[in-house]
């Protein structure tokens, strides 16, 4: 296999299509609207994945979720798994002949997959978890191939939202708790870029980088979208931008 950075210059119509027919109304957890306001984040996340020297294909795990797998599926034809703690959106999933394997991420079991993937894909995951973020990537380490990439996005602990709401008092994280089984959480802990980098150096990885990205967002309501649009101005400022995005090599 031969490893290089992908091309995806010229690949958008290609990604606007795939987007519309397999993502958008296709059944994933979240609503349409949901994934029509997020397309440009899906877009801009899978345009630095890309950055990554991996190989052609590769071997890929995306835990929860399954857009960015689907999409390397498609437009790479990479041999994509999708691993979550419940089967009950994978009918998307199987709709695209890829394969599903139940992980969860708050356990400490060993899995069959043990060092298989070339990379392990996160999405707007570990901020959901009630549990330091480097043992979740221990336990991830155990998934890749030596020297295969650990690839996420987060929100940023610093982002303008949260600023405005600590400073007018409003709580921006939910209640920090176990979960009972499948039960869902909302975001128990959010990163900073500098915390981010403590997890992944205290998990043993090796940092290829960790950015600061608005990662395309235009928010979910009017209002939203309305005061993005008045703060744009403040977003120059890399640690006022809404994400972060890091890669770690095992």
């Amino acid at each position: 296999m031969i490893k290089s950075k992908r091309q995806i210059t010229n690949l958008r119509p290609d990604f606007e299509r795939i987007y519309a027919s397999c993502i958008i109304g296709a059944g994933f957890f979240e609503s349409d609207d949901y994934y029509r306001h997020d397309q440009e984040r899906y877009w801009r996340s899978l345009e630095i994945f890309c950055e990554l020297d991996l190989p052609r294909p590769a071997r890929i795990l995306e835990i929860g979720g399954g857009q960015m797998a689907v999409m390397c599926s498609k437009l790479f034809n990479d041999e994509c798994v999708v691993g979550d703690i419940s089967d009950q959106f994978i009918a998307p999933i199987e709709r695209q002949n890829i394969p599903f394997i139940p992980y969860n991420l708050m356990s400490d079991e060993e899995h069959s997959a043990k060092g298989a993937f070339d990379a392990v894909v996160l999405l707007e995951v570990i901020e959901h978890v009630p549990v330091p973020a480097y043992v979740l990537f221990e336990r991830i380490k155990r998934l890749l191939k030596p020297g295969g990439i650990l690839f996420l996005t987060t929100p940023n602990l610093f982002r303008l939202r949260n600023l405005i709401r600590m400073f007018l008092g409003i709580e921006f994280l939910d209640r920090f708790l176990l979960p009972q089984p499948g039960q869902g959480l909302g975001h128990q802990l959010e990163y900073s870029a500098n915390h981010l980098d403590w997890q992944l150096e205290r998990a043993g990885l090796s940092k290829i980088f960790i950015q600061h990205d608005e990662l395309g967002r235009v928010g979910h309501s009017s209002k939203a979208r309305l005061a993005r649009r008045l703060l744009a101005p403040l977003r120059l400022r890399p640690i006022w931008r809404d994400g972060l995005v890091a890669a770690a090599r095992n």
